[in-house]
């Protein structure tokens, strides 16, 4: 159905047009066996395999068998962009030099392992080093609340006591800056 009419289709139709091309794989075409006799039933009823059935076969199954240089690595068919290329590029130097000693796995596994380990690695020392060097403070109000336990109190012991404005005051009461000016204004 082409067009409007597709709207106008009932669902099982649609469903059934839908489970087809996913059996064809988006082709017009549904896929077929090469196999001369694909199932075993085929193969031994009735007066059984004729010798052109059995050539056949043996040509089928000779066919199968890959040749020593594949699988083929053909980098054209897997285009990478540009800052992937530049991103890439010293690792692929640095596995390709690994290869010989390593062999293709571990090279491959490597490449691919590598990288993503130090990256995480990275990010984890950037978020950690963001966090400890960049408080929130009374004068900036751009990073994270952090709030730490208080320390433990055993048996009956009295917290010294707190004046009105000290709590959260986030570093404002051991500023160097204008302390001076309240005093010199009085």
């Amino acid at each position: 159905m082409a067009g409007p009419d597709k709207d106008l289709e009932k669902p099982w139709q649609k469903e059934r047009r839908m489970v087809q091309h996913d059996i064809n794989r988006g082709s017009k075409y549904p896929p077929f066996s090469i196999e001369h006799m694909p199932r075993e039933r085929q193969r031994l009823a009735g007066a059984g395999m004729t010798d052109a059935d059995r050539a056949l076969r043996r040509q089928w199954l000779k066919d199968q068998e890959l040749s020593p240089h594949e699988p083929r690595e053909i980098p054209e068919l897997k285009p990478r962009n540009i800052v992937k290329r530049i991103y890439g590029k010293p690792w692929d130097i640095f596995f390709g030099a690994l290869r010989p000693i390593v062999g293709n796995y571990g090279a491959a596994a490597g490449r691919f392992l590598v990288p993503k380990t130090l990256m995480f690695l990275g990010g984890i020392w950037a978020f950690y080093y963001h966090l400890k060097y960049n408080a929130k403070t009374w004068e900036k109000n751009e990073s994270w609340d952090i709030i730490t336990n208080r320390d433990e109190m055993l048996y009956d012991q009295r917290l010294p006591p707190k004046a009105h404005d000290d709590f959260v005051d986030r570093g404002f009461k051991s500023r160097t800056a204008l302390r001076d000016l309240k005093t010199s204004a009085a």
